[in-house]
Protein backbone atom coordinates (compact mmCIF):
# COMPACT_ATOMS: atom_id res chain seq x y z
CA UNK A 1 0.00 0.00 0.00
CA UNK A 2 2.87 1.99 0.90
CA UNK A 3 4.39 1.96 -2.27
CA UNK A 4 1.41 2.49 -4.39
CA UNK A 5 0.72 5.65 -2.53
CA UNK A 6 4.50 6.61 -3.26
CA UNK A 7 3.74 6.05 -7.00
CA UNK A 8 0.90 8.50 -7.53
CA UNK A 9 2.62 10.96 -5.33
CA UNK A 10 5.67 10.70 -7.43
CA UNK A 11 4.18 11.71 -10.10
CA UNK A 12 2.20 14.41 -8.27
CA UNK A 13 5.15 16.40 -7.04
CA UNK A 14 6.50 16.13 -10.73
CA UNK A 15 3.42 17.36 -12.20
CA UNK A 16 3.52 20.30 -9.40
CA UNK A 17 7.49 20.74 -10.06
CA UNK A 18 7.21 20.75 -14.14
CA UNK A 19 3.56 23.36 -14.24
CA UNK A 20 6.08 25.63 -11.74
CA UNK A 21 9.05 25.17 -14.05
CA UNK A 22 7.10 26.90 -16.97
CA UNK A 23 5.98 30.26 -17.72
CA UNK A 24 2.41 28.52 -17.64
CA UNK A 25 1.84 28.56 -14.39
CA UNK A 26 2.59 32.37 -13.16
CA UNK A 27 1.24 33.63 -16.58
CA UNK A 28 -1.85 31.95 -15.23
CA UNK A 29 -1.87 33.15 -11.56
CA UNK A 30 -1.00 36.54 -12.77
CA UNK A 31 -3.99 36.52 -14.63
CA UNK A 32 -5.65 35.10 -11.95
CA UNK A 33 -4.77 37.71 -9.71
CA UNK A 34 -5.10 40.73 -11.97
CA UNK A 35 -8.76 40.16 -13.25
CA UNK A 36 -9.70 38.97 -9.60
CA UNK A 37 -8.32 42.18 -8.33
CA UNK A 38 -10.16 44.20 -10.83
CA UNK A 39 -13.68 42.13 -9.99
CA UNK A 40 -13.13 43.19 -6.13
CA UNK A 41 -11.98 46.96 -6.62
CA UNK A 42 -15.15 46.84 -9.09
CA UNK A 43 -17.61 45.10 -6.61
CA UNK A 44 -15.90 47.12 -3.79
CA UNK A 45 -16.46 50.64 -4.87
CA UNK A 46 -19.67 49.78 -6.32
CA UNK A 47 -21.16 47.78 -3.34
CA UNK A 48 -18.53 49.68 -0.68
CA UNK A 49 -19.33 45.97 1.53
CA UNK A 50 -16.92 43.86 3.01
CA UNK A 51 -19.47 40.69 1.38
CA UNK A 52 -17.43 38.80 -0.57
CA UNK A 53 -20.28 36.42 -2.40
CA UNK A 54 -20.26 38.79 -5.71
CA UNK A 55 -16.24 38.13 -5.88
CA UNK A 56 -16.29 34.41 -5.41
CA UNK A 57 -19.39 34.10 -7.87
CA UNK A 58 -16.82 36.38 -10.28
CA UNK A 59 -14.41 33.85 -9.72
CA UNK A 60 -16.28 30.68 -10.01
CA UNK A 61 -16.57 32.09 -13.86
CA UNK A 62 -12.73 32.62 -13.96
CA UNK A 63 -12.23 29.18 -13.42
CA UNK A 64 -14.41 28.28 -16.54
CA UNK A 65 -11.02 28.99 -18.63
CA UNK A 66 -8.36 28.51 -15.77
CA UNK A 67 -9.14 25.13 -14.98
CA UNK A 68 -8.72 23.64 -18.76
CA UNK A 69 -6.01 25.73 -19.00
CA UNK A 70 -4.02 24.24 -16.18
CA UNK A 71 -5.20 20.55 -17.40
CA UNK A 72 -5.19 20.63 -21.43
CA UNK A 73 -1.20 19.18 -21.22
CA UNK A 74 -1.56 16.83 -18.34
CA UNK A 75 -1.80 14.01 -20.15
CA UNK A 76 -2.95 15.38 -23.96
CA UNK A 77 0.99 16.16 -24.17
CA UNK A 78 2.42 12.86 -23.16
CA UNK A 79 0.09 11.28 -26.10
CA UNK A 80 1.22 13.70 -28.14
CA UNK A 81 4.90 13.17 -27.66
CA UNK A 82 4.40 9.03 -26.77
CA UNK A 83 5.92 9.21 -23.66
CA UNK A 84 2.91 8.51 -22.55
CA UNK A 85 3.61 4.97 -23.47
CA UNK A 86 7.23 4.85 -21.83
CA UNK A 87 5.89 5.19 -18.80
CA UNK A 88 3.06 3.00 -18.42
CA UNK A 89 5.37 0.50 -19.49
CA UNK A 90 7.10 0.85 -15.85
CA UNK A 91 5.53 -0.49 -12.92
CA UNK A 92 2.67 1.86 -12.64
CA UNK A 93 -0.79 1.53 -13.35
CA UNK A 94 -2.58 3.91 -15.30
CA UNK A 95 -4.75 4.68 -12.07
CA UNK A 96 -1.50 5.73 -10.47
CA UNK A 97 -0.62 7.57 -13.10
CA UNK A 98 -4.07 9.81 -13.75
CA UNK A 99 -4.25 9.80 -9.87
CA UNK A 100 -0.74 11.44 -9.66
CA UNK A 101 -1.59 13.51 -12.49
CA UNK A 102 -4.68 15.10 -11.27
CA UNK A 103 -2.87 15.84 -7.46
CA UNK A 104 -0.44 17.55 -9.28
CA UNK A 105 -2.95 19.65 -10.98
CA UNK A 106 -4.93 20.01 -7.63
CA UNK A 107 -2.02 20.96 -5.95
CA UNK A 108 -1.52 23.53 -8.08
CA UNK A 109 -5.54 24.95 -8.34
CA UNK A 110 -4.89 25.13 -4.05
CA UNK A 111 -1.84 27.59 -4.51
CA UNK A 112 -4.41 29.89 -6.97
CA UNK A 113 -7.27 29.48 -3.84
CA UNK A 114 -4.45 30.16 -1.28
CA UNK A 115 -3.22 33.52 -3.36
CA UNK A 116 -7.05 34.99 -3.28
CA UNK A 117 -7.36 35.16 0.22
CA UNK A 118 -5.81 38.52 -0.25
CA UNK A 119 -8.88 40.04 -0.99
CA UNK A 120 -11.08 39.16 2.36
CA UNK A 121 -7.81 39.66 4.30
CA UNK A 122 -7.54 43.45 2.77
CA UNK A 123 -11.68 43.49 3.34
CA UNK A 124 -10.88 42.38 7.05
CA UNK A 125 -8.96 45.72 7.57
CA UNK A 126 -11.76 47.88 5.98
CA UNK A 127 -14.56 46.21 8.02
CA UNK A 128 -16.42 43.61 10.12
CA UNK A 129 -15.71 39.97 8.16
CA UNK A 130 -17.92 37.07 8.61
CA UNK A 131 -15.26 34.70 8.70
CA UNK A 132 -17.28 31.68 8.82
CA UNK A 133 -19.04 32.74 5.57
CA UNK A 134 -15.79 33.71 3.76
CA UNK A 135 -14.18 30.48 4.94
CA UNK A 136 -17.17 27.66 3.76
CA UNK A 137 -17.09 29.66 0.39
CA UNK A 138 -13.85 29.44 -0.70
CA UNK A 139 -14.15 25.62 0.55
CA UNK A 140 -16.70 25.90 -2.20
CA UNK A 141 -14.50 27.25 -4.39
CA UNK A 142 -12.13 24.92 -4.12
CA UNK A 143 -14.51 22.14 -4.46
CA UNK A 144 -15.83 23.51 -7.56
CA UNK A 145 -12.02 24.39 -8.87
CA UNK A 146 -11.28 20.54 -8.08
CA UNK A 147 -14.60 19.11 -9.87
CA UNK A 148 -13.85 21.55 -12.94
CA UNK A 149 -10.37 20.03 -12.73
CA UNK A 150 -11.74 16.27 -13.01
CA UNK A 151 -13.43 17.44 -16.18
CA UNK A 152 -10.10 19.12 -17.72
CA UNK A 153 -8.32 15.65 -16.91
CA UNK A 154 -10.78 13.76 -18.96
CA UNK A 155 -10.77 16.00 -21.45
CA UNK A 156 -6.98 15.54 -21.77
CA UNK A 157 -6.89 12.16 -21.45
CA UNK A 158 -9.47 11.51 -24.92
CA UNK A 159 -7.17 13.42 -26.73
CA UNK A 160 -3.31 14.73 -27.62
CA UNK A 161 -4.54 18.55 -28.75
CA UNK A 162 -4.18 20.42 -25.81
CA UNK A 163 -6.17 23.24 -27.90
CA UNK A 164 -9.06 20.62 -28.22
CA UNK A 165 -8.67 19.42 -24.68
CA UNK A 166 -9.31 23.25 -23.97
CA UNK A 167 -12.08 23.24 -25.68
CA UNK A 168 -13.84 19.66 -24.67
CA UNK A 169 -13.20 21.05 -20.51
CA UNK A 170 -14.43 24.59 -20.96
CA UNK A 171 -17.57 23.20 -23.08
CA UNK A 172 -18.58 20.56 -20.56
CA UNK A 173 -17.94 22.99 -17.48
CA UNK A 174 -19.80 25.43 -18.94
CA UNK A 175 -22.43 22.86 -19.28
CA UNK A 176 -22.59 21.83 -15.42
CA UNK A 177 -22.16 25.83 -14.87
CA UNK A 178 -25.18 26.85 -16.53
CA UNK A 179 -27.61 23.80 -15.88
CA UNK A 180 -29.20 25.42 -12.80
CA UNK A 181 -30.47 28.50 -15.59
CA UNK A 182 -31.45 25.56 -18.32
CA UNK A 183 -33.23 23.56 -15.45
CA UNK A 184 -35.57 27.35 -14.89
CA UNK A 185 -36.85 26.78 -18.67
CA UNK A 186 -37.57 23.41 -17.96
CA UNK A 187 -40.18 21.67 -15.45
CA UNK A 188 -40.77 17.74 -13.68
CA UNK A 189 -38.17 15.51 -13.51
CA UNK A 190 -35.82 17.07 -15.83
CA UNK A 191 -35.83 20.43 -14.11
CA UNK A 192 -35.30 18.30 -10.82
CA UNK A 193 -32.56 16.14 -12.37
CA UNK A 194 -30.84 19.37 -13.88
CA UNK A 195 -31.04 20.97 -10.63
CA UNK A 196 -29.18 18.27 -9.52
CA UNK A 197 -26.44 17.99 -11.49
CA UNK A 198 -25.82 21.79 -11.85
CA UNK A 199 -22.72 22.99 -9.69
CA UNK A 200 -23.51 26.21 -9.30
CA UNK A 201 -26.69 25.26 -6.97
CA UNK A 202 -24.42 22.37 -5.33
CA UNK A 203 -21.74 25.48 -4.15
CA UNK A 204 -24.92 27.75 -2.73
CA UNK A 205 -24.86 26.62 0.87
CA UNK A 206 -21.47 27.08 0.60
CA UNK A 207 -21.72 30.96 -0.29
CA UNK A 208 -24.56 30.97 2.64
CA UNK A 209 -21.48 30.04 5.11
CA UNK A 210 -22.77 26.38 5.47
CA UNK A 211 -20.79 22.90 4.76
CA UNK A 212 -23.72 20.45 3.98
CA UNK A 213 -22.57 16.91 3.97
CA UNK A 214 -24.97 16.36 0.42
CA UNK A 215 -23.02 19.10 -1.20
CA UNK A 216 -19.43 17.75 -0.15
CA UNK A 217 -20.65 14.13 -1.32
CA UNK A 218 -21.62 15.35 -4.48
CA UNK A 219 -18.23 17.06 -5.30
CA UNK A 220 -16.31 14.23 -4.33
CA UNK A 221 -18.73 12.53 -6.32
CA UNK A 222 -18.09 14.56 -9.41
CA UNK A 223 -14.30 14.19 -8.56
CA UNK A 224 -13.86 10.21 -8.60
CA UNK A 225 -16.71 9.99 -11.50
CA UNK A 226 -14.47 11.91 -13.85
CA UNK A 227 -11.06 10.96 -12.94
CA UNK A 228 -11.96 7.18 -12.89
CA UNK A 229 -13.90 8.22 -16.88
CA UNK A 230 -9.97 9.71 -16.85
CA UNK A 231 -8.40 6.02 -16.19
CA UNK A 232 -10.66 4.21 -18.17
CA UNK A 233 -9.67 6.11 -21.46
CA UNK A 234 -6.08 5.78 -20.43
CA UNK A 235 -6.36 2.41 -20.13
CA UNK A 236 -7.89 2.13 -23.50
CA UNK A 237 -5.62 3.95 -25.11
CA UNK A 238 -2.73 1.65 -23.96
CA UNK A 239 -4.13 -1.13 -24.55
CA UNK A 240 -5.33 -0.44 -28.21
Amino acid sequence: MNLAVGKWWVVARREWMVMFQSPLAYILLTLWMLIAGYFYVAILVQSASSDMGPLIQNLLVLLLFIAPALTMRLIAEEQKQHTDELILTTPISAAQWVIGKYLGALLTWSVFAVVALVFPLVTSRLGQMSWGIVFASYIGMWLFGAAALAVGLLASAITDNQIVAFMIAFVIILLFYAMGWISSSTSGTLSSLLQYVSMTNEFTNFSLGLLPVSNLVYFVSFVVGFVFLAVRAVDLRRWA
